[in-house]
């Protein structure tokens, strides 16, 4: 039995004539009789009583005439689910992330799309380190990665993809000497306490900072790192010492925290979605495109 045939016979039980559900169909009337017939000797019962008039359904192709349109419609809700799964609508993905992801604005923009536009897409979140989200996507753990550097091994089995920006700025006590000043030179803090991102979470970002503070004439004299930004917020907060953080952490207000441009930093963080080559996922691509697309748009925050 095949769709065709259900598709045949549901046509003539509505219109209970041959010649009028040809017509619907756009084919030949013979044809469709025999394709009944074919479909009557295939169940062995008879679906249809022939009359002068056209047709009757008998009490056989009433009961087959519910569960024929069951099937079509099944049918059809398969096909616009394989379809939309093709598309990249439907499914379910999993994303690494690192902080900086959710108070750049990146991550919060990208969920708020997909739980408008694609409701039926399922992300889970799982907040990581760069080191985390490797070993992960290497077990197949999450399908997507968020992250400041991918692995040095990168090129060899995974897709990077550049999203995201940030500035560095300084976070100090609000009752230090420098927070007075909007701007100031890297040399003015060779005295200073630092609490510091770790290497191993941004390589890229990390010797980019010590280099640019070597050429101001100083090494930073770190008391303390933090993986994570907001805690090294917190830190400064605390008055354990001053912290290069990404420009747009300054939204969220913290007491006892002023943020500043140091004029000759010029250094950024960048945020980066890998994901494992050969991975053919069109949600993958969905949100990836979403990524894209948000990054391009993100609002430039003052420097000041």
């Amino acid at each position: 039995m095949e769709l065709r045939h259900l598709r045949y016979f549901v046509a003539v039980a509505e219109e209970l004539h041959f010649g009028r559900a040809a017509a619907r169909l756009n084919i030949a009337q013979p044809p469709l009789s025999r394709q009944i017939r074919d479909l009557e000797r295939e169940i062995g019962v008879v679906l249809f009583e022939r009359t002068t008039r056209g047709a009757e359904l008998t009490v056989a192709g009433s009961a087959f005439l519910s569960e024929a349109r069951l099937t079509l419609a099944q049918a059809e809700r398969a096909q616009r689910t394989a379809q939309r799964a093709a598309r990249g609508e439907t499914g379910r993905l999993r994303v690494g992330f690192v902080e900086a992801a959710t108070h750049s604005g990146v991550l919060p923009s990208v969920l708020s799309f997909f739980r408008m536009h694609l409701p039926s897409i399922g992300l889970s979140l799982f907040e990581m380190d760069a080191l985390q989200q490797s070993e992960a996507l290497r077990d197949g753990r999450v399908d997507v990665g968020l992250l400041h550097s991918p692995p040095l091994d990168a090129d060899r089995w995974l897709r990077v993809e550049h999203v995201h920006t940030d500035p560095m700025i300084l976070a100090v006590p609000d009752t230090h000497r420098l927070a007075g000043r909007a701007r100031f030179l890297l040399a003015d803090l060779s005295a200073e306490s630092f609490a510091l991102f770790p290497r191993g979470g941004a390589p890229a970002m990390y010797d980019g900072t010590i280099a640019r503070c070597r050429a101001a004439g100083f090494s930073p004299r770190v008391v303390q790192e933090a993986a994570g930004w907001h805690t090294l917020v917190s830190l400064v907060g605390a008055g354990v010492g001053v912290a290069f953080i990404p420009r747009s952490l300054r939204r969220f207000k913290q007491e006892g925290v002023a943020y500043r441009t140091v004029q000759d930093l010029d250094v950024n963080v960048d945020l980066s979605a890998v994901w494992k080559r050969g991975d053919r996922s069109p949600v993958r691509e969905r949100f990836v495109t979403t990524l894209r697309a948000v990054g391009k748009t993100r609002p430039r925050t003052s420097t000041t």
